[in-house]
């Protein structure tokens, strides 16, 4: 069989047939998932009813295109466009080639990078000409911004498009904030975790209450201490569990804390696997556990000139005004708010949805290095109320989640085709060169014009 079908089917009826239906459904099978089934549908809430409102939109969204050449260049189109409820698109492109420096994963965070890059700057320009804007809806996370990896990329004039990036997303946040105007981020298709690891914390200390008259204080403690250490080190704690005086039930449910802890399954797991009605769960300010916030935020005149040296090359005869300028966006970033993220299931048929929002955004004070951990919002602000209430006015069904997202997602995205039919032959001409694919981009366009006859 050319397919492997026999191969597969081996697979399919193996000893896994069990665990690989309980993955792919959600299906209990031990007690700490009938602890976090419980504990979730605690934080599962009942929909705002919707709210059409006569209000100014700006919706964005990307498109990108990364191709890589024989001569050891790769060239990347990124473009980004803010579509306005007043009929006016507010439009950013950027585009660029340097000979491949770094490894795959780097090229790809920096196209990325310019990718909501070139949102930032087309939002702004949007907001530079109308006074009148309610709502900024953007496509994908915004806390998830915040992560990137502050590096300077190894290519000319590219070395502190970290800071430019974070300097836009300041600018926009606190625009926002002075204006009043509501800025969501909405992620269609979400790996976070925070409400999971929320929960998972709840959990763990509830075990370790029942076991409060089995164990000494010091087990406890020891045991809470590595449990509490996001488990990283598993074969200390394996070896502490294994020596504690535990019934065969115990010592199971400590193991299944243990896997859990170790890979916290994504918020839209629970929601898919135990959701009945639509609704959100309730809002979280999560914990900003990446090491910039974490150590660094004391000192980031100290942090800029020392992560962006390299970065001062593009600026020559400007290096002390660079510094200068790289030292106050990392104040600015240091100085961000903290944000709120909610899960949301605008139809019972529909995948969720998460929504980020800057907590300055809802009127709350928290900034990101104010949070020591994460902090459930109860009850939800009435500004993000009104936010949910919006985006159930705005949902189309499951092939219109948000009418401006998906009306900004047409007019961004940039097709393959494209990039071979009109952008590349326009570098042809224009440089007088010939462009020469990889052989396995060369493989890749064969395959898709037989596809497209």
């Amino acid at each position: 069989m050319p397919h492997f079908l026999d191969l597969f089917v081996e697979e399919l009826r193996g000893a896994k047939q069990e665990l690989l239906r309980r993955v792919l459904t959600g299906e209990e099978s031990n007690e700490v998932d009938r602890l976090l089934h419980q504990a979730f549908i605690e934080e599962w809430r009942d929909l705002p009813d919707p709210r059409k409102e006569e209000l100014q939109v700006v919706a964005v969204d990307s498109g990108r295109a990364l191709r890589r050449y024989s001569s050891g260049a790769f060239m990347y189109i990124t473009r980004a466009i803010a579509s306005s409820s007043w009929g006016k698109s507010y439009r950013n492109m950027m585009f660029n080639s340097h000979v491949v420096a770094s490894a795959s994963p780097q090229i790809a965070n920096m196209v990325g990078l310019r990718s909501e890059f070139c949102e930032h700057e087309a939002i702004l320009d949007a907001l530079n000409d109308s006074d009148d804007v309610d709502v900024v809806l953007v496509d994908g996370s915004l806390y998830g911004r915040i992560n990137h990896v502050p590096e300077p990329f190894n290519y000319r004039g590219e070395r502190d498009l970290y800071l430019r990036f974070m300097d836009t997303f300041s600018k926009l946040v606190e625009r926002c904030r002075q204006r009043k105007i509501l800025l969501l981020g909405v992620s269609k298709d979400s790996i976070a975790n925070h409400l999971t690891k929320f929960l998972m914390k709840r959990i763990s200390q509830s075990i370790l209450e029942s076991l409060e008259s089995e164990l000494s204080s010091d087990q406890l403690t020891q045991l809470n201490d590595y449990l509490g250490s996001s488990v990283k080190n598993v074969r200390p704690l394996m070896n502490l569990i294994r020596d504690l005086p535990l019934n065969k039930q115990q010592y199971e449910n400590l193991l299944s804390l243990v896997s859990e802890l170790r890979r916290p399954r994504p918020d839209f797991s629970l929601i898919s696997a135990w959701a009945e009605t639509s609704g959100y769960t309730t809002p979280i300010e999560p914990f900003p556990d990446v090491p910039l916030f974490k150590y660094e935020a004391k000192n980031p005149r100290d942090y800029a000139l020392r992560r962006f040296a390299s970065a001062s090359a593009d600026h020559p005869g400007e290096e002390d005004a660079f510094e200068e300028w790289a030292v106050k966006v990392m104040e600015k970033v240091f100085g961000l708010p903290a944000f709120v993220t909610v899960c949301v299931k605008l139809s019972f048929q529909d995948t969720p949805l998460r929504i980020d929002v800057p907590a300055s955004t809802l009127g709350l004070p928290d900034r990101m290095t104010d949070l020591k951990e994460p902090k459930i919002l109860d009850p939800p602000p009435d500004k993000l109320m009104q936010a949910l209430a919006l985006l159930q006015a705005e949902y189309g069904g499951l092939d219109l989640y948000n009418v401006w997202l998906v009306q900004a997602d047409q007019e961004a995205r940039l097709p393959e085709r494209d990039v071979t039919n009109l952008y590349e032959p326009l570098i042809e001409k224009e440089l007088r060169i010939s462009l020469s694919p990889l052989r396995r981009e060369r493989r890749a366009r064969t395959a898709f014009r037989r596809s497209a006859r």
